[in-house]
């Protein structure tokens, strides 16, 4: 008897799975990237156009057009500075619901939130108020038309549909995203590939709760393989996406999610004998549009791992994982190797790794 790996998942929902404080590749990555420094803005949530972008590829290949116009609309806004996108996106968070237009906020209330976004600090109160009334408001009534989704441009829908198809008919890659063989597949019956999308995980390793998500894992039954992949909208050539594994870390997420899916495998009776291969991450930029599959063959080693005669190093994510659980448990007003009260050896801290 066939048993689903969605089994074994942890069923939750979405926002279940964000609000989850076990520790993700989001947060070590980010924790990694900025160190102590970044902590007070470790769990801010980021909002860029590449972001944005990735979210809708993902949306559509994952979940299909359901999904998509479930999170999304696709709009032509004012184009406006991102500075001016901030402010209105604030105003639009804490009034959104009780003001469809910006000329039902008081000048006052308007003025602490330019404030808070530090929007051009060295103007006159006056033209700061008028500039995001002039230049924002529009912006800000098509977030009200947009009822709550994130808004997408249609030039971007385009870029968005274009990767998609890609991602689908390729040479490359259209085996992943294989929708024939995910409809069919059966329970009771004996075909062999299970294609899952945006499975989460949780458990406990080392003594830390961490968690994942998994774009796509495909499962040979017959094989007894299991198949892990992110996909990635890049904005290098695909051909240079080991420039963006480096930028992003992404070993983090490799290395952390095989280890994360392994033990729950190797907690069930049918899943423990499958071989769980290496992190496979599928590319595809928007301008080149020509997907492609990179695979991360040191998934499975342990600690500090080095390339190009040192010159790259990769963390190990455990090591990274119990830095950040202490700092998170233990709030401190230095990083821990900094004597407050004595000497700090400038030798030891030029020589460190990170």
């Amino acid at each position: 008897m066939i048993k689903s790996f969605r089994d074994i998942s942890w069923l939750v929902s979405e926002r279940e799975y964000r609000d989850d404080p076990a520790l993700s590749y989001s947060t070590l990555s980010t924790y990694q990237r900025e160190g102590f420094n970044g902590l007070q803005h470790l769990f801010d949530k980021k909002e860029t156009e590449s972001l944005l972008f990735g979210s809708c590829v993902d949306s559509i290949i994952t979940g299909g057009f359901e999904e998509f116009n479930s999170r999304f609309v696709v709009m032509d806004i004012p184009d406006v500075t991102p500075a001016i996108q901030k402010v209105i996106k604030a105003c639009f968070d804490l009034w959104g619901e009780f003001a469809n237009v910006l000329p039902k906020v008081t000048d006052d209330k308007l003025l602490e939130v330019i404030n808070n976004c530090e929007y051009q600090p060295r103007w006159k109160d006056v033209n700061r108020i008028k500039s995001i009334r002039d230049d924002g408001s529009k912006y800000y009534k098509a977030l009200s038309d947009a009822c709550g989704k994130q808004v997408v441009t249609t030039a971007m829908y385009t870029d968005i549909l274009n990767c998609v198809d890609k991602l689908k008919n390729s040479e490359s890659t259209k085996w992943y995203f294989n929708d024939q063989e995910i409809d069919d597949f059966d329970l009771n019956e004996h075909n062999n590939i299970e294609r899952l999308y945006q499975l989460k995980f949780k458990t406990n390793l080392n003594g830390i709760d961490y968690r994942c998500m998994a774009d796509l894992l495909i499962v040979d039954h017959d094989s007894k393989i299991i198949y892990p992949i992110d996909l990635k909208t890049s904005s290098h050539n695909e051909w240079d996406f080991f420039k963006s594994f480096v930028e992003w870390n992404y070993q983090i997420q490799a290395r952390l999610y095989w280890r994360i899916i392994r033990k729950i495998m190797d907690n069930d009776d049918y899943f423990k004998d499958f071989k769980l291969d290496n992190y496979r991450f599928i590319v595809v930029n928007k301008r080149t549009l020509t997907p492609l599959v990179w695979i991360f063959e040191d998934t499975t080693k342990i600690g500090t791992l080095s390339y190009h005669s040192d010159n790259i190093i990769f963390k190990d994510p455990f090591d990274i994982g119990e830095e950040l659980r202490f700092y998170l448990d233990n709030p401190q007003t230095v990083p821990i190797d900094i004597d407050i009260c004595g000497d700090n050896s400038l030798t030891k801290w030029l020589n460190k790794d990170d």
